[in-house]
């Protein structure tokens, strides 16, 4: 194939370093559906149109299918890669890593906190998570960053994350929050401590992900077609995957022969709703993110690698399955305020991440709640955790007219611009920028504000019980309700006051798949390795579970990179 066949247009985010854009496609089922029938059976094919055989059959064309090509080619392996859109798939730009040359650019490298991620890792996962899969990403996520920067040298490095941007400069890498808002902060003393060692590719990493497929085609033997899904894994009788089949959206029948391995890197599940509520029913309150739509409309994400590992034996993962939905909260983000629920009461510790928020927010009553500041929170804020979603710096609007900061950056990123706030309850649309919906109002009075909050009656006592009691404790130093730490309590007696109302977030994507190892081995129903067969991306198990966690913030992408590496690289050496 050529090279302009070869290179298709990219797909994914929005730029300016935001959340891509809510799909219109359609989803599959209805949410429904029994195991059985969502599940079904391996299609028959009648005929066949095309035969193809290479060394390597990679099928997915996002992150980890990208870097599973590039690195079989790099073995010296033929490749097929097949995609299901018309477009290389990618979304965010995050990426967490440990032991990168690249962040050593700023002192971020991370080598001396692997013991530190494991543990804080596993605890967050309840050791449903497989250990040697992330000691595998812990020893090798900062190689695979490197590796695949190295595919685009004039990647401009952002010195610090404030910095403005160039001009000319269409696409850069940066630190996440850096400098941090308190030199002293210590990880380890939080909750769910969040590693302050991920890099942020921005606009997205599209155009790394794009010159990496392009130096794969130019370096090595690959055949790429898109808008051709694969539809069945074939396994021989000494249980071998030896190939696939793949079927174009004009009908074509294509059979490609593995000398030494197939890929599966399709992505999750979350487009499935049958397979998305039945492995995670408490989402079914979640709208959700899709990056990619296929060519008859429908969400490019439906569990297709994920159900063909399962017809030819392999096992789906039974710890409790890792959906991301993470609450970015409103104008401050998810920073650990005074949250109320609809009854006016305090119900948590807020000294969490967006997604424990997010867990709280499924079980309250109408599924919301307020966060609660007043006037003071400029002065307050650099006590609050450098953490994902959570806004810790200011930014001032001055600096922000002048030119002097990097316009991209929100609160996902840790920062709000100091008028933002007042134009955020004046009705503007300066959210967070991430994942959470939220409102926000002002008022001169607690009781004003109460009543703003829509509170009546015995529910606006609670309210305003509840804001004074948080108060009381404050000025104690001690939380004697839920264990907050005292420097990240603050009484609310500053006028103007306001209220954030926090609502389900989007699901972003589901992060469970197929059972694996450390080697990127698919494992069949007993927990060993089908021969042949390697998984990567949202279709790998043994990652995640319960949820998806901050402990390094952007660790998704990097592992699909990594593991997309580790599987191309394995497949072509046929191990």
């Amino acid at each position: 194939m050529d090279m302009e066949k070869k290179m298709p247009p990219m797909g994914g985010g929005k730029g300016k370093g935001g959340p891509p854009m809510m799909m219109s496609g359609k989803s599959v089922g209805t949410g429904n559906a029994s195991y059985a029938e969502w599940l079904g059976t391996a299609p028959e094919f009648d005929h066949i149109d095309v035969e193809l055989e290479a060394d390597v059959v990679v099928c997915g064309g996002g992150l980890s299918g990208t870097a599973a090509t590039r690195a079989a080619v790099e073995e010296g392996a033929s490749v097929i890669m097949f995609e299901k859109t018309e477009k290389l798939q990618y979304r965010f730009g995050d990426f967490g890593s440990v032991g990168s040359k690249l962040a050593d650019n700023w002192g971020r490298g991370g080598e001396d906190l692997k013991l530190e991620i494991q543990k804080h890792f596993m605890k967050e996962t309840s050791y449903w998570a497989r250990q040697r899969i992330l000691k595998y990403w812990l020893d090798n996520s900062g190689a695979a960053l490197d590796w695949y920067i190295s595919a685009k040298p004039d990647l401009y490095v952002l010195p610090k994350t404030t910095d403005p941007i160039p001009e000319g400069v269409e696409a850069w890498v940066q630190p996440a929050r850096y400098p941090g808002p308190k030199e002293d902060y210590d990880p380890d003393k939080d909750n769910y401590p969040s590693y302050q060692i991920t890099v942020q590719f921005r606009p997205t990493h599209g155009p790394v992900l794009e010159a990496n497929f392009k130096k794969a085609c130019d370096e090595g033997d690959v055949q790429a077609f898109f808008k051709t899904p694969v539809k069945k894994l074939l396994r021989n009788e000494e249980g071998r995957v030896y190939g696939v089949i793949a079927q174009d959206y004009d009908g074509k029948v294509y059979k490609a022969i593995a000398k030494k391995g197939v890929v599966l890197a399709t992505g999750d599940y979350s487009g499935n709703l049958d397979m998305l509520y039945y492995y995670c029913p408490w989402t079914r309150k979640n709208p959700s993110m899709y990056p990619g739509i296929d060519p008859e409309g429908y969400v490019a994400d439906t569990g297709d690698g994920h159900r063909m590992g399962m017809w030819i034996g392999a096992q789906m993962e039974r710890g409790p399955h890792a959906p991301n939905v993470h609450n970015m909260g409103g104008p401050l983000g998810v920073a650990p305020y005074l949250l109320i629920d609809a009854l006016g009461e305090r119900f948590m510790n807020e000294d969490v991440s967006g997604q424990q928020i997010e867990n709280q927010i499924t079980v309250l009553p109408d599924n919301f709640c307020w966060q609660i500041f007043d006037a003071a929170w400029p002065e307050q804020i650099n006590e609050m955790p450098p953490s994902h979603g959570v806004v810790c710096m200011v930014i001032e609007d001055e600096d922000v007219a002048a030119g002097k900061v990097n316009p991209t950056l929100a609160g996902n990123d840790g920062y709000v611009v100091r008028g933002n706030v007042d134009k955020a309850a004046a009705g503007g649309d300066v959210s967070s920028g991430g994942a959470g919906g939220a409102s926000t109002i002002k008022a001169d009075t607690l009781e004003e504000l109460v009543e703003k909050m829509g509170y009546t009656g015995e529910a606006a006592k609670k309210a305003l019980d509840s804001i004074n009691r948080y108060s009381e404790l404050a000025r104690k130093g001690v939380d004697e309700d839920f264990g907050k730490v005292p420097n990240r309590m603050f009484p609310l007696e500053k006028a103007p006051f306001y209220a954030s109302k926090l609502t389900p977030a989007p699901l972003l994507v589901s992060m469970s798949g197929l059972e694996s190892d450390k080697d990127a081995h698919c494992l069949d129903q007993r927990g060993y390795p089908i021969p042949g067969l390697y998984v990567c991306g949202n279709v790998q198990g043994g990652r995640f579970s319960i949820e998806y966690p901050i402990t390094v913030p952007g660790m998704s992408h990097s592992m699909a990179l990594t593991y997309g590496r580790c599987a191309g690289m394995n497949a072509a050496k046929g191990i």
